[in-house]
């Protein structure tokens, strides 16, 4: 068995990736990014250029969508056929597409939200994600919402589960999901603090303890889970609160943290980390909204340079 703590020693962050030219800027805001099956990553962004797409390497591949198609990029996952899944919470949507942006299915109406905390989908929904096997597609409905949503491959809405509060089963802003296997999905509840663990019907199977979950991947063995700050009264003073990425077992056991200590926009941490990608071996993405979180905290954001959003860790 692979010692996993001396494994996430080996983690680096890579300096001064990617190499963004051509004009492209996040906008300090990347909110989500998946590796495609032709290896280039997507970067759903804040920016002018909605989705940027990068080479392997970094460097800028092109991009499309404006901020008329996408109004709040949140979420985006590659599905098994190559195409990508993309959680729009300003407007409502979660579009299936082909990798140069053409839409193949539409879930929700755009621009039209559900009412607040109905359980109706949407209202201001995060993530989605895609069966392997049955194309099913899960969808969190977090901001306006407390709801989990299933549909079929066809977007045939198929159940919904949770409602508002802090009980067993109950969410509070389900921001990230992913598959954990063919059987279970895990939600980050993340106004809770606590990642739940159901069975694909609904019913909790288990829950984990967690600082602020905001994302979460899997990878082999192994779980990626992004984690918010602190509040603004406690920013700067608190170490090893959120800020960082953790990585689990897929029982949910805490085996080590990338990033972290007290957070700022520099090499090795993390200051919101949003979105992730993860590759078979291990080398991880990570998008931060950072404009979003610096203002939160009542600090500037600095105007003429490009904040620092996207970040590659890989073992060295």
């Amino acid at each position: 068995m692979t010692d996993t703590t001396t494994v996430l020693d080996t983690y680096r962050e890579t300096p001064g990736w990617p190499p963004l030219a051509d004009g492209a800027t996040f906008a300090g805001d990347a909110a989500a990014v998946a590796l495609g099956a032709d290896e280039r990553l997507y970067v759903f962004n804040r920016g002018p250029q909605r989705m940027v797409v990068l080479e392997p390497d970094g460097t800028y591949a092109g991009g499309w969508g404006t901020a008329a198609d996408y109004a709040r990029p949140h979420g985006v996952t590659p599905c098994a056929d190559g195409d990508l899944l993309l959680v729009d919470a300003g407007s409502h949507v979660v579009d299936k597409v082909r990798t140069d942006g053409t839409r193949v299915l539409r879930l929700g109406e755009h621009g039209r939200p559900s009412p607040a905390y109905s359980g109706e989908p949407f209202n201001q929904p995060t993530d989605a994600a895609e069966h392997p096997l049955t194309r099913e597609i899960f969808v969190s409905d977090g901001y306006g919402n407390s709801r989990i949503h299933r549909y079929d491959a066809d977007g045939r809405h198929i159940l919904s589960w949770g409602e508002p509060g802090s009980g067993p089963a109950q969410l509070s802003n389900p921001h990230g999901l992913c598959l954990l296997d063919d059987d279970h999905v895990a939600v980050c509840d993340r106004e809770n603090y606590r990642i739940q663990v159901f069975d694909l019907g609904g019913t909790l199977q288990d829950t984990w303890h967690w600082h602020h979950p905001s994302t979460i991947r899997r990878s082999g063995d192994l779980l990626f889970v992004g984690e918010l700050g602190v509040p603004a009264y406690m920013h700067g003073s608190i170490p090893d609160m959120g800020c960082c990425v953790s990585v689990a077992t897929l029982d949910g056991t805490l085996v080590g943290r990338l990033g972290g200590r007290f957070p700022g926009v520099q090499e090795g941490r993390f200051l919101c980390p949003h979105g992730m990608a993860v590759t078979a071996d291990g080398v991880l993405y990570v998008a931060e909204v950072n404009a979003v979180y610096l203002e939160a905290l009542g600090l500037p954001v600095p105007p003429h340079e490009e904040l620092h959003c996207l970040r590659r860790w890989s073992r060295s």
